[in-house]
């Protein structure tokens, strides 16, 4: 079935404000420097939006035009019969790879993707590897905590080193006007 662009463009305006929850149209509108009336129209479906205001719309949620035009095709097949865990498989994959493919190629999303569902399989199973996994998930989690930790206590020592060097520097020009004083 296909769409027009402004149903699925509409379709994924929707659910990204609603992701994002109250407020979010208002942001957008400030953020973005759009009337907040004629977005509320685009939003309401009573406008469809010049592709200047889309293409401002789609880079506030950091996607592109067509970006936005897949996600909305997406959601809007849900309601033509696709199963909702389908759909949701389909729209997760897809958000993955849309925000990986910044960080790196799309390959390595898709391995990680692979990784995170082989990773619930063995831990939903009833083998001797779920237990071996779910060890070393706690392990490896403990250590990035451990770690982001250490680098807040650094941080905070830094900054605790600076106030000292402050509190010193303005000691010693206090005991420098004593003495002038004196």
């Amino acid at each position: 079935m296909e769409q027009s662009a402004t149903k699925l463009f509409h379709a994924a305006l929707c659910h990204l404000l609603n992701q994002e929850g109250r407020g979010s149209q208002s942001r957008l509108s400030a953020q973005q420097n759009i009337d907040r009336g004629y977005l509320n129209a685009i939003v309401k479906g009573r406008k469809p939006g010049s592709e200047q205001v889309r293409a401002k719309i789609a880079a506030h949620f950091h996607m592109t035009y067509e970006e936005m035009l897949s996600l909305g095709r997406n959601l809007l097949r849900v309601t033509s019969g696709e199963s909702i865990e389908e759909k949701k498989r389909t729209i997760d994959d897809e958000v993955i790879e849309k925000s990986d493919s910044k960080v790196g190629s799309s390959k390595t999303v898709a391995s990680i993707s692979e990784c995170v569902r082989k990773a619930v399989q063995i831990l939903e199973s009833d083998s001797m590897y779920r237990e071996v996994l779910a060890d070393l998930i706690d392990a490896f989690y403990d250590a990035i905590s451990t770690q982001q930790i250490n680098h807040a206590l650094q941080a905070e020592l830094s900054e605790m080193k600076q106030r000292i060097a402050c509190l010193e520097k303005e000691l010693d020009e206090s005991k420098s006007q004593l003495e002038k004083s004196a």
